[in-house]
């Protein structure tokens, strides 16, 4: 009889409960929670910023919201949804993953909570609350969200503070309790690569899945680890090869690795077994914008991994130094440029596919965030004729951008239409039946640094050709009387250049030029 209570109640959704506030919200309550004194000038920002939030705020969320459903379709193909998505993230001007998240929002908002959706509309729910409620109840069906809809859009929600919303929601959700739809351990098996946030050459790998899967991939590689370190000892006493030394560590300090290290090493930095499926050795490719001040150490100016992860310039030079071969691209130094003349084949030559890979690291497509700079595709923008090229658009770097495979194949299908502006570089983006959006092309490969230098650089040799010519002209005492500041700028101008053509350079944590002998306080400094 217990089991067929609850099982009832179950079926009728959560219990109701009236959440109401201990006194209504005035303008003087709202003072008295807000802790300021009534006709003061903090008191008038407070109500301004209620009033704003409360009718201003929710009139463009709900807009926004109504607007973004309406690019939703339940009958939508996959690849129609990718293009709403797309076209969500060039209106929000976002990455793609947060327009696919603002379309599902919308459509959860306008579907299954209605009535709360409803309460934002009047001013009564905030639109924070509405989008943690939103947050809330996306392990949930929608049966189940209407049900919380109900529930919540009943409350005295234009009244209630913030801690008493929160605590009741936690509180109404908690209560599906196992009934709620979550993904299956099976269905969260997934795997990510974060880099540093820091850029100082590390990354953190991430694998997620069933507890047993993950336990048991731990003990197997721990047992290799023991196993390794066990004949590493025995290597050690008796003479012989040591097994998995990959750097030389063991036989260079005497003694086995440490289970850490032989963990790591065996994790990645052993074959993956494919079956039958021949996987191609990972090829790293280091992007190093004007590489020779970089590789001789003329500078510190970091190199990128895949185009868009920083990397330091120590490790980079001991990359390229272990690399068997690598590319040299032949690029204007100030704007990327890409120097040789266009190819007549569909092909890009090598050179030029290294060039273009500098330039898109990532998808073309504004919004998608995926590194295109090993997997990926290149695509002419204005197609390439291949009965007559001279009618089609050329390969040149002008013309061609890089796709990750998906939206190459939306390309392909003819849901994304790229138009590029070769006097600006802009590429203007169709993408559906309407959207439009503008990308400017990415053509700044120096790093700031190196820009820095260079203008350097250039000022410097500018002012040796005018001194030159003032010195040839019997003019620089003349110069020198008149205005002192020429000579100091002059020194400064000599000591900056000796400073960075010392090897030494690369060697300092914080560099920079060390300092010239003090000027006259009335002076400002040169450069």
């Amino acid at each position: 009889m217990m089991g067929q209570t609850i099982a009832a109640r179950r079926s009728d959704g959560p219990p109701r409960k009236d959440v109401m506030a201990r006194a209504p919200l005035t303008p003087q309550t709202l003072l008295e929670r807000a802790d300021v004194t009534s006709q003061s000038s903090e008191a008038e920002t407070v109500l301004r910023i209620f009033h704003r939030r409360r009718q201003e705020h929710a009139a463009l969320y709900i807009a926004e919201i109504r607007d973004l459903a309406a690019l939703w379709s339940e009958g939508d193909e996959a690849e129609e949804k990718a293009v709403h998505a797309l076209a969500a993230a060039a209106g929000l001007r976002a990455k793609l993953t947060r327009g696919e998240d603002r379309l599902r929002d919308a459509h959860l908002a306008v579907t299954d909570l209605p009535a709360c959706f409803a309460r934002v509309a009047e001013g009564a729910l905030p639109v924070e609350w509405f989008e943690w409620l939103i947050r809330s109840v996306l392990r949930l069906t929608s049966h189940q969200r209407r049900l919380v809809d109900e529930r919540v859009a009943a409350w005295q929600l234009e009244a209630i503070d913030v801690e008493r919303f929160y605590r009741e929601l936690r509180t109404l959700i908690a209560w599906f309790g196992a009934d709620a739809a979550q993904e299956t351990p099976q269905e969260q098996r997934s795997l990510f690569i974060q880099p540093s946030p820091d850029g100082d050459g590390t990354a953190c790998l991430m694998v997620r899945g069933p507890i047993p899967e993950i336990t048991a991939f731990g003990r197997r590689l721990d047992t290799a680890a023991r196993a390794v370190q066990d004949a590493q000892r025995r290597a050690l006493e008796t003479g012989t090869p040591i097994p998995f030394d990959l750097d030389g560590d063991a036989a260079r300090e005497g003694k086995q690795l440490s289970l850490a290290e032989l963990r790591y090493a065996i994790a990645v930095r052993s074959q993956l077994d494919t079956g039958a499926v021949e996987a191609p050795e990972p090829a790293f490719r280091i992007s190093v914008v004007v590489p020779v001040l970089t590789l001789l150490g003329l500078s510190n100016a970091p190199a990128t991994l895949d185009g868009t992860i920083p990397i330091p310039p120590r490790m980079a030079r001991e990359l390229v130094a272990r690399a068997p071969a690598f590319e040299r691209v032949l690029a204007d130094p100030i704007d990327g440029g890409y120097l040789p003349s266009a190819s007549r084949t569909y092909r890009t030559g090598t050179a030029m596919a290294e060039n273009l890979r500098l330039i898109d690291p990532v998808c073309a497509v504004p919004g998608c965030a995926r590194n295109v700079m090993t997997v990926g595709e290149t695509d002419h923008i204005q197609e390439f004729d291949l009965e007559n090229p001279d009618r089609g658009g050329p390969t040149s770097i002008e013309n061609l951008h890089r796709l990750c495979r998906i939206h190459h194949r939306m390309k392909t299908a003819g849901l994304l239409d790229p138009v590029r502006d070769e006097a600006t570089g802009t590429t203007r983006w169709r993408i559906g039946r309407a959207a439009v959006c503008d990308a400017v092309r990415n053509t700044d490969l120096v790093t700031r640094e190196l820009s820095d230098q260079l203008q350097h650089a250039w000022e410097q040799y500018r002012s040796d050709l005018e001194l030159e010519a003032l010195t040839r002209l019997g003019h620089f005492d003349d110069v020198l009387a008149e205005s002192p500041m020429h000579e100091e700028q002059y020194r400064w101008g000599l000591h900056l250049l000796e400073h960075y053509c010392d090897p030494a350079y690369e060697e300092l944590d914080d560099p920079g030029p060390p300092p010239l002998a003090p000027l006259p306080e009335h002076r400002p400094v040169p450069f």
